[in-house]
């Protein structure tokens, strides 16, 4: 019997397989919608691919046998006239804390990814973390710092802004960022480390990640609303939230795109372990004078029960560099951060390592001058080292922006000479360590008692070490 010939025409069709979805971003994992420790935790794994049809399966457990299989939605993100991409996340929901969980991405019948993670820690077991900031700017120094942080096997890390450069976008993640943080098969020093598929990145925004600033000129713009997961425990919606600009169509598109991920990477908090963590937006269009603002940060710290508080944003109140040293906004939260109990302050902008001595500040106006400068009245504790005294008097504010971009001010490594330089008037020697040679890392260990902080080049050597405690 004949067939007829649409019938034919659509067997042959069938017939013929379909090219393969081709997988741009290798599955990794993000930090779920919980933030405190009540309750259970959760992850997302996320992963994108071009446009073309596929199906995908996410397995996941305790064990490699796995025994629980997520769903997972898609969305569609065309941003550029070349880039058409599929995002697919699933969530790993009712996660025991403190435990090593396995999952497994399958591409049809082919495996995509297995990888594991840990999930948080309880509030009696402690937290180990990286932090380090500008970092995606496709240099050696990069790969090889990737390569070091992937040896000390970080629970997760916090990417304290600059993380892709220079203008935040699509084009520059896929070049700068997902081969040395994650596409690439194994750690090398000259290519990076797989870091995301088990390690979760808390994000914030530096300047550079705005830098499209708005998406009808760089519609690829405003990237890491797309990739990064966070809390959905901010202020919300408000004049604090990323201005991304463009018409209202497409001011409706990147937000379909970016999903909750827009307002909420801007301000979110978390905890893990014994400490309680705070993301802050030091953008130029965060208002730290908006009371409703400085209300849900001073809400967000007191409300906490963990021992320690830490708080991280993109640029430093308090550093001794001559780039950006007038950029002195975040100076005006000091007072709010000591009478919240803030035990250390973490940023990055500026490309080096610095740690400043225990310090309190009263800043002599709420806002910035019109050269950028806070000025202001300083209390130094000058006893603690770190070593034989390790209970600060102030808090400890850590530049730690030597993440892979290009470094600032070399010769001013640990010559506190030099440092005098910057500001006739404004400066005060509350810096006690400087190294700014060459690339590093902040790796921290912490818990209910003591905090290790440990500085990391990017040959593995250690460049620095403190530890706080706190009283008994």
């Amino acid at each position: 019997m004949r067939l007829p010939l649409l019938s034919l025409g659509l067997l042959l069709a069938l017939a013929v397989p379909m090219p393969a979805q081709t997988v741009l971003i290798k599955p990794y994992v993000q930090p779920g919608h919980g933030s405190t420790l009540d309750g259970r935790d959760s992850k997302v794994i996320t992963w994108f691919t071009d446009q073309k049809p596929g199906q995908f399966t996410v397995e996941f457990g305790p064990t490699t046998r796995y025994g629980q299989s997520a769903a997972h939605i898609r969305t569609a993100l065309d941003t550029q006239t070349n880039q058409h991409h599929f995002r697919y996340s699933a969530t790993l929901a009712d996660l025991p804390f403190d435990t090593t969980i396995h999952y497994r991405v399958k591409q049809g019948g082919d495996v995509l990814r297995e990888a594991s993670f840990r999930t948080r820690s309880s509030p009696e077991n402690p937290a180990r973390f990286i932090v380090v900031g500008d970092t995606a700017a496709g240099t050696p120094g990069q790969r090889r710092l990737a390569y070091e942080m992937s040896r000390v096997n970080p629970g997760s890390m916090l990417i304290v802004g600059d993380i892709v450069y220079s203008r935040g976008r699509v084009a520059e993640y896929l070049t700068n960022f997902w081969g040395p943080y994650n596409n690439t098969a194994a750690p090398d020093p000259k290519l990076g480390a797989p870091l995301m598929q088990s390690t979760v990145f808390h994000a914030v925004l530096g300047n550079h990640d705005i830098g499209a600033s708005n998406i009808a000129r760089v519609p690829d713009g405003f990237a890491a609303f797309y990739y990064f997961h966070a809390p959905t425990n901010g202020p919300g919606p408000g004049p604090w939230a990323t201005p991304v600009g463009g018409t209202a169509a497409q001011n409706a598109a990147f937000r379909q795109a970016a999903g909750p991920a827009w307002p909420a990477l801007g301000f979110y908090s978390f905890d893990n372990g014994p400490a309680h963590f705070l993301a802050l937006d030091a953008n130029r269009y965060a208002n730290y004078t908006n009371a409703t603002l400085l209300k849900w940060i001073e809400n967000d710290l007191r409300s906490t029960k963990q021992p320690w508080k830490f708080v991280f944003f993109h640029h430093p109140g308090f550093h001794s560099s001559w780039a950006h040293y007038n950029e002195q906004k975040m100076r005006v939260l000091a007072p709010l951060f000591e009478a919240c109990g803030v035990d250390v302050v973490f940023a990055g902008h500026v490309h080096n390592y610095q740690r400043s001595k225990p310090l309190r500040f009263a800043p002599a106006t709420a806002r910035p001058t019109t050269r950028g400068r806070v000025d202001g009245t300083f209390k130094l504790d000058e006893k603690f080292d770190g070593t034989t005294v390790t209970q600060p008097d102030g808090i400890l504010y850590i530049v730690t922006g030597g993440g892979g971009a290009r470094l600032y001010d070399p010769d001013y490594t640990d010559d506190p000479e030099a440092w005098k330089v910057n500001a006739p008037g404004n400066w005060v020697p509350f810096t006690a360590k400087f190294i700014a040679d060459r690339h590093s890392f902040s790796l921290v260990e912490v818990d209910r008692q003591k905090f290790l902080l440990r500085q990391i080049d990017d040959t593995g050597a250690e460049v620095d070490r403190i530890v706080v405690t706190k009283p008994r």
